[in-house]
């Protein structure tokens, strides 16, 4: 929703701002009447607020010519004024309501609220497309019951989406709606935010393209699919089995074809060898560079390209990513390679050549597929061992990105920019950050200045980003060093010569990638309390499930199988203790991990929750931060326990 508030009072007009803007308003202040009516006349309002008394042309004199144009938004007086013959003035003057100062914020909010809903006609506050849905009143987002946490503007642009289903947006338009007037963002920035608006549903269970692109139009709501009775859900696993044999007939048909396009990039990364009596599987050795036509640039880039287009048919995914990690590589260089570009294109070639001799695989639709996790590698010494590691973890379905300096590295992660920036304002940081103390394969160990620096960076990360998981492969990994790195905030620490494959085995196994999405179900009578909890852990984007009802536990744990439960210890009719002990009394849920949530702090009641079989015992209140720490450690410890379904 866009506001245009016209106020001569700064001090005034700037905390309104601020509150309406954390309620997900966007907000275009200007000082007097002129300006407001031009900005009325150029932008399109959903809330219209204006002072009385205001330079130029006050705000009766404003309400009444925006009447007269025919402007039908609802307009808000808020002035010192308060005999009732100035309200009735106001009124008369085409005001929709009169509130004066000084006032109530909350119950301005509350006014606020009510004119837009009556704007737009609403039956009801809340705002629903299919499993969404979107509350005003209390700008909660959810999704199929689960809240999503969306930032200012990808509210309002999902909110504008919503109170117009079935219209169209261009990118024009969104930045006319969404987009104060003294902020001057290009289009990119609209793409940006759709981009991370559709992430943030496609977590919460949503398709990837519930907000589709029109292609020369812009951006608008896909229309709910209709469920005709299980249709397309259930797909018949002997037609699977028949469409996936003759899958795998079709690729032994066709792969030497794809054996001869690899080949061909074999031969040019063989071209590029500083000696050419050097064998191809052995990294160059070159301190210079080798050259390419724009013809075998171009040619090679349209056999990656070709080849990543079969590998993906035939669901070899492994190749599939290499092919279009080195069609990216051939984009972006010039014809002139480095020779850390040579190594990175002999090892992403050579991996390329292993992923060949997999089998055909069905491949899930791309709305299901799990969003690609980011990792930012910091290696100053252009390592031939980093470039094997990059093209293992592209083959694994992870987004390397890759730099050689510590100050491209503290751009990539915005520790140039204040550190009371908000985190809208920062760039996205990776899921990890891998950090190379290595020197070089015959000497490892770094020159001291060099050293200080990236362990000085370490730190700069850990204030930033406390969250943020930082390995670090260092040949010096006695106590003292284990011990100075962690200090400064590295979380798995790796001693050099380790194979590149054991690096990405060790990160998924000892770091939170693969339990961010665990699901989480909270029982808690305290409604209050449980929303206060969901709140804390919406930073570490666990899918969660809360229930205030114990008696509907059984159904809801049924439908959900979540992967660690929270129950509070005191509740009406079912306590914490007995839901804990039907779940241990079930032979399938031995390991679930479950942890109690309680203000009791006697050791009593703790003595009996562990006796019961709690894995964790919490104390109210509790900071967020804290609490999912003790999550995500108590999720990686039960991660090696199979969970079967109930019976």
């Amino acid at each position: 929703m866009r506001v245009l508030l016209v106020d001569d009072d700064n001090a005034l007009s700037k905390l309104l701002s601020q509150h309406l803007s954390e309620q997900n308003y966007v907000v275009d202040r200007v000082t007097d009447g002129e300006t407001g009516w031009a900005y009325a006349a150029t932008f399109e309002y959903d809330l219209v607020i204006l002072d009385w008394v205001l330079p130029q042309l006050n705000g009766i004199r404003l309400c009444q010519r925006l009447r007269q144009q025919g402007y039908e938004m609802p307009v808000l007086l808020l002035t010192t004024k308060d005999q009732q013959t100035d309200k009735i003035q106001g009124l008369e003057a085409g005001a929709d309501d009169y509130v004066v100062k000084p006032f109530d914020m909350a119950e301005l909010l509350v006014r606020i609220r009510v004119l837009l809903r009556r704007s737009h006609a609403e039956t009801e506050s809340a705002l629903h497309w299919g499993d969404l849905c979107l509350d005003p009143v209390s700008c909660q987002v959810t999704y199929q019951r689960q809240p999503v946490s969306l930032t200012a503007k990808e509210y309002a642009m999902l909110e504008l989406f919503l109170h117009h289903s079935h219209q169209t947006f261009s990118a024009t338009t969104l930045l006319d709606r969404v987009w104060p007037s003294e902020e001057f963002p290009s289009e990119a920035t609209v793409r940006s935010h759709i981009r991370g608006l559709r992430q943030k549903l496609k977590r919460a269970g949503a398709s990837a393209d519930l907000i589709e692109t029109v292609h020369g139009l812009g951006y608008r709501l896909k229309a709910p699919p209709i469920d005709h009775a299980q249709s397309g859900k259930q797909v018949d696993r002997d037609r699977e089995a028949h469409y996936l044999a003759g899958l795998t007939q079709a690729w032994q048909a066709h792969k030497g074809e794809s054996l001869e396009r690899w080949n061909s990039l074999v031969q040019l990364a063989h071209s590029l060898t500083a000696n050419e009596g050097e064998a191809f599987l052995s990294p160059p050795n070159s301190v210079g560079t080798r050259s390419l036509s724009e013809q075998q640039q171009t040619q090679a880039r349209q056999i990656a390209h070709t080849l990543a287009g079969t590998l993906g048919t035939f669901g070899l995914m492994e190749g599939y990513r290499l092919a279009l990690q080195i069609e990216t590589l051939l984009l972006h260089a010039d014809t002139t390679l480095s020779p850390s570009q040579i190594t990175q294109l002999h090892t992403l070639v050579t991996t390329l050549g292993h992923a060949l001799d997999e089998s055909p695989k069905l491949v899930c639709p791309i709305e299901n597929a799990p969003e690609t996790p980011s990792l930012l590698i910091v290696d100053v010494n252009d390592m031939p061992y980093i470039q094997q590691l990059i093209a293992l973890a592209v083959a694994k379905g992870l987004d390397p990105t890759v730099v050689a300096s510590i100050e491209a590295a503290a751009q990539t992660l915005s520790l140039g920019s204040p550190i009371d920036t908000t985190t809208e304002l920062l760039a996205q940081p990776p899921e990890l950050v891998l950090i190379n103390l290595v020197a070089s394969e015959t000497n490892s160990i770094l020159d001291e200045p060099i050293l200080q620096r990236l362990l000085q960076f370490i730190g700069q990360i850990t204030q930033r980003w406390p969250q943020l998981p930082v390995v670090v492969i260092t040949p010096q990994a006695d106590f003292g060093n284990r011990l100075d790195l962690v200090r400064r905030g590295s979380t798995i620490i790796l001693e050099y010569p380790v194979v590149p494959a054991d690096v990405l085995d060790l990160i998924g196994q000892s770091t939170h990638l693969n339990h961010r999405l665990s699901k989480i179900m909270i029982v808690d009578d305290d409604a209050h309390y449980l929303k206060q909890v969901i709140q804390l852990l919406h930073p570490w984007n666990f899918q969660i499930t809360p229930l205030t009802s114990p008696q509907r536990f059984w159904s809801l744990f049924n439908q959900v199988c979540p992967d660690l439960v929270i129950l509070d210890v005191e509740m009406p009719h079912i306590s914490g203790f007995e839901l804990c002990q039907v779940l241990r009394s079930h032979v399938q849920w031995q390991h679930l991990p479950i942890v109690f949530m309680s203000v009791h702090s006697d050791r009593d009641m703790q003595d009996r929750a562990f006796a019961l079989g709690a894995d964790d015992y919490i104390i109210k209140p509790i900071q967020g931060k804290s609490l999912a720490y003790r999550l995500l450690n108590r999720l990686k410890r039960s991660s090696n326990q199979i969970k079967s379904p109930i019976s």
